[in-house]
């Protein structure tokens, strides 16, 4: 006795991938809008840090086109043709990869940053439990990506949820974790005895805390998504998010170096000991170097 044909609802599947492109699009120009805010107010950075920028706008761009090719190829060369949502199109599965590699330049950005922030003693440990992590995360990334390539059929996706979809996403929340958790500690070390110090520092922490919760809540829903309802496109809908938050929690980070240097600009002048680990620095020079401009330094020099 045959089987009957599995039922495929639009709403599920080409509704959940025009819906993650519309998201996808919206971001992507907020993307773009903060490109332009950086160049326009910040010319000063240095030729690595702009070079950054540019890169992750260029990557960005490029999943656009990619994600728009691909709701394209769906509904328009394919319409009324629901048999081709059987099979995975290449543009799917690039958009997957540009994600992974958009995610893994923002999570080494701020590995990099906790790295020149660690007392020296714990430089090395910290920065390389941190890039294990990251590098976990790019791995089991990759390896979903060429599952995708090999298997191709959307209904043999579930065969790698033990092997990497899970793993991929473990690891893409247990990195941003662990930078999240790391800067926050280094950070809540910076704070003295200055009201107004400890106000912006407060506010880097929860910046810190904002990006790694909705990183990670987004990558959480897309395992929930894709462990619930494999033969939907909903979990997809929800990839095409995700790397445009990564691409916009670093723009935000620079972008917001200004409002952070205003926001303490009133605070007292204070000693640059005061802002250094260790109880010895009390016979150190001291020179006269306001809270902002050492906040302005954390995500100003690459």
């Amino acid at each position: 006795m045959s089987t009957a044909p599995q039922r495929i609802f639009i709403g599920d599947t080409y509704g959940a991938g025009y819906i993650g492109a519309i998201i996808t699009a919206a971001l992507y120009g907020l993307t773009t809008l903060q490109t332009y805010f950086y160049y326009v107010h910040y010319p000063d950075d240095g030729l690595g840090l702009k070079a950054l920028v540019s890169l992750i706008w260029v990557l960005d761009s490029l999943h656009m086109a990619v994600v728009s090719y691909c709701i394209y190829y769906y509904l328009v060369i394919n319409y009324s043709n629901p048999i081709a949502l059987g099979v995975g199109h290449w543009s799917l599965f690039i958009s997957v990869g540009l994600n992974i590699v958009i995610a893994c330049i923002v999570q080494c950005f701020f590995t990099r940053k906790i790295h020149a922030l660690c007392k020296p003693k714990l430089k090395w440990f910290v920065t390389a439990f941190i890039s294990l992590s990251v590098l976990a995360h790019f791995a089991f990334g990759i390896e979903t990506v060429a599952f995708l390539f090999i298997k191709k059929e959307l209904a043999r996706l579930p065969e790698m949820t033990l092997i990497a979809a899970t793993p991929f996403a473990i690891t893409a929340v247990l990195s941003d974790i662990f930078i999240a958790a790391a800067l926050c500690f280094l950070l809540h070390g910076r704070k003295t005895g200055f009201k107004n110090t400890n106000t912006v520092v407060s506010k880097l922490i929860v910046y810190a805390i904002n990006r790694c919760l909705l990183t990670s809540v987004v990558a959480v829903v897309e395992v929930i998504a894709f462990s619930a309802s494999p033969h939907t496109l909903w979990y997809l809908a929800i990839d095409f998010v995700i790397g445009k938050l990564y691409a916009n929690s670093l723009l935000a980070t620079l972008n917001s170096r200004q409002s952070i240097r205003d926001a303490g600009s009133s605070a007292n002048t204070i000693h640059l000991s005061d802002l250094e680990f260790g109880s010895g620095s009390a016979g150190r020079a001291r020179s006269d170097v306001r809270l902002p401009a050492f906040c302005f330094y954390l995500f100003h020099h690459y």
